[in-house]
């Protein structure tokens, strides 16, 4: 990339999924065992080649902090690249100051402090593989102030309800509203933005926004007013919105799907995360085991059948785990059957856990189910 980009990962934009995001924020929620959402996110800014990376947190800060560590796992020159994890310290004396805008005027000093052209904002709660130099070229071809990148949907009301619909006029936004799932086909923001550095400190700071407390508000009042050219970046790969645990689950079982998760994962767009020196996956003389994900350092000696088995889980002999999700140092004992269940970390169940597919059964962390 010939444009130097400051890239933001947005943590205040995560909707909640319930138990699992209790203790932690949704961006470092285990996925596929051995990922966390935001992971997606910060690798498709590190296949971009921008290096000066920053994590804005909402509250959790112990969860992101613990996942990404120096976040030098997302950035490909080491001895140039920045990396900060942002916080709002008024804001957690005062929760109603605690959004995306206010902390990033909080934290403006990272404006200040690096010389890029562009700032790109991307959420972790949307997966998607967007390549943000392709997006930038759009950007400058259209000669926009603000692109706010969208997909182009048939089920808009029953997914992405926690986004934007855009109206378009050629690639010019011309209205920003709400996505109320009034109607099936429409054009979806997926809450990723890029905007040069100078419009950006520009409307951080311009009293006719203080009022502005987020940045989707922001972007609304821009739109309507209409003294800023933003355009729109339609983004044709997979895209899917984590905004409940019921589509956590259901995302997370899509990529037993073939075609999908060589869609995401593939050689030349690879997802990066912090990984730990542990043993591989040690399977008993009578272990079952089929349609799995399974991360290094589970022990597994029962059945497994189609399900995600994180690191360091042990399955004891005459178990049996079927369409199941179970997060790390969980332990299912012999003779125990768990079926469509999400199973938090450092459980141990000992007696059988059964959902149904529509409404599989969450088990909070270090739970003991006798």
């Amino acid at each position: 990339m010939s444009k130097k980009v400051l890239g933001i990962v947005n943590l205040y934009d995560s909707p909640s999924l319930g138990g699992l995001t209790r203790s932690r924020t949704l961006g470092s929620t285990s996925f596929l065992g051995r990922f966390a959402l935001m992971d997606f996110a910060l690798s498709n800014f590190t296949n971009s080649h921008i290096d000066e990376i920053n994590v804005l947190i909402k509250d959790n800060f112990r969860s992101v902090a613990k996942h990404v560590g120096t976040l030098k796992t997302w950035v490909n020159n080491t001895k140039i690249g920045r990396q900060n994890l942002l916080i709002n310290e008024k804001g957690i004396e005062d929760p109603k100051y605690n959004s995306d805008l206010n902390a990033l005027r909080e934290n403006d000093w990272i404006l200040y402090d690096v010389d890029v052209d562009y700032i790109a904002i991307a959420p972790a709660h949307i997966l998607t593989q967007i390549n943000f130099n392709d997006v930038i070229d759009f950007h400058e071809e259209n000669e926009a102030e603000v692109t706010i990148v969208y997909k182009e949907i048939d089920n808009a009301d029953e997914s992405f309800l926690t986004s934007n619909v855009l109206t378009l006029e050629g690639n010019e936004i011309v209205s920003y509203k709400k996505n109320t799932g009034a109607r099936k086909h429409a054009n979806v923001s997926l809450r990723t933005y890029v905007v040069s550095k100078e419009s950006f400190f520009k409307w951080l700071n311009h009293r006719d926004y203080r009022d502005a407390t987020s940045l989707r508000m922001l972007l609304e009042t821009i739109i309507e007013e209409k003294e800023e050219k933003v355009c729109g970046y339609k983004y044709e790969g997979y895209a899917r919105c984590f905004d409940s645990f019921e589509n956590f689950v259901k995302y997370s079982f899509e990529f037993f799907d073939v075609d999908v998760a060589d869609s995401v994962f593939n050689k030349d767009w690879p997802i990066f995360t912090c990984t730990r020196n542990t043993r591989p996956a040690i399977y008993g003389p009578k272990a079952k085991v089929r349609n799995c994900f399974i991360a290094n350092g589970a022990i597994v000696n029962g059945k497994v059948d189609s399900s995600i088995i994180s690191r360091y889980v042990e399955i004891e002999d005459g178990a049996e785990v079927k369409n199941s999700i179970i997060l790390t140092k969980c332990h299912i004992k012999d003779g125990v059957h768990v079926e469509h269940a999400v199973i938090d970390k450092y459980s141990i169940i000992e007696n059988d856990v059964i959902g149904q597919e529509n409404k599989p059964v969450y088990i909070s962390q270090g739970k003991k189910v006798k």
